[in-house]
């Protein structure tokens, strides 16, 4: 039985061929983990260097400043709502209310002056030259009134103006909250002046309460009835300034004769129609009364001329 030698040669380059072959898929499998190796390394660069994305925060951070901008806006709407109710309730017309008190002096303050301290004096002209008699009251006398029925009243004076020569004071009574104004005028060259028409102010703001109101109002039914006569000429302030201005010895003699010719007492007539004394006027004053003491002596002339 013949033995047959292997073949050398050709199993070794079975191993070598076998060999490469392994060589060669191992290359190929460690070109593959290379290839993986650096796909895995670019996506971790490339999700390295992409920007983080905020959209999720940003979402939710706009989310909750536009919950906080409505509440504001809730809250402003609900303000302003308030606030046109509030306005709508003020614009409503209110009727004042008036105490019962204030009502009680009001009806005791209009009630009629006592006789006894009403004054009378020489007050206008018609226009048929009849003299009518003025009723009025001392503003001491309204004071008391005031005393007696309503004992807090308050006396304020709001505005003291010169107007040329003339002074107007406007004073204000107040009584129980309420407070009611009146305006006085006098001459602004002397202090007599001025408070003649603080005391006119006075009284004038007394009878918006009711004071004396019955007077006044007598008065002016008469002036509008019968009309009034065009008023002497009077100076608005009839007193001498300085000693070169005084009345003139010259003029007071033709005053007191007039006066007695007209039948007037001299003094009386001087207070009645310019407020002061005969030996207090300005020359300018002492000519205006001789003018109208000469009309009154012409008139009692005409009615003794009549009467006979």
């Amino acid at each position: 039985e013949t033995t047959v030698a292997p073949n050398t040669d050709a199993n070794a380059s079975e191993k070598r061929e076998t060999r490469k072959a392994a060589k060669a898929q191992a290359e190929v499998a460690r070109s593959e983990r290379e290839q993986n190796d650096t796909e895995e390394t670019e996506t971790v660069v490339e999700i390295a260097a992409a920007p983080i994305s905020n959209v999720r925060s940003l979402a939710k951070h706009t989310n909750t400043e536009e919950l906080e901008m409505n509440k504001r806006q809730d809250k402003i709407a609900i303000a302003q709502s308030i606030e046109n109710e509030e306005v709508a309730l003020a614009a409503e017309p209110v009727a004042p209310i008036v105490p019962l008190a204030f009502n009680n002096t009001l009806r005791a303050l209009k009630q009629q002056v006592d006789p006894n301290v009403i004054k009378t004096r020489e007050g206008w002209k018609d226009r048929q030259g009849n003299t009518h008699m003025v009723e009025y009251v001392e503003w001491h006398a309204v004071a008391d009134i005031l005393d007696r029925i309503a004992p807090t009243w308050q006396h304020a004076v709001r505005n003291v103006a010169q107007i040329g020569d003339m002074v107007a004071v406007t004073a204000a009574i107040t009584i129980d909250g309420v407070t009611r104004e009146g305006v006085g005028t006098g001459t602004a060259e002397s202090e007599m002046g001025i408070k003649k028409a603080e005391h006119d102010a006075l009284k004038r703001a007394a009878v918006k309460f009711g004071i004396a109101r019955e007077l006044y109002q007598r008065e002016s039914e008469v002036i509008e009835r019968e009309g009034t006569a065009p008023q002497s000429e009077f100076p608005r302030d009839p007193l001498a300034k300085s000693m070169a201005d005084l009345v003139t010895p010259k003029q007071l003699g033709m005053i007191r004769a007039l006066a007695r010719e007209a039948g007037v007492d001299v003094e009386e007539e001087c207070q009645s129609v310019l407020r002061c004394k005969t030996d207090e006027l300005s020359m300018r004053a002492a000519s205006s009364f001789i003018d109208h003491l000469k009309n009154l002596q012409q008139e009692a002339a005409s009615g003794m001329r009549r009467a006979s």
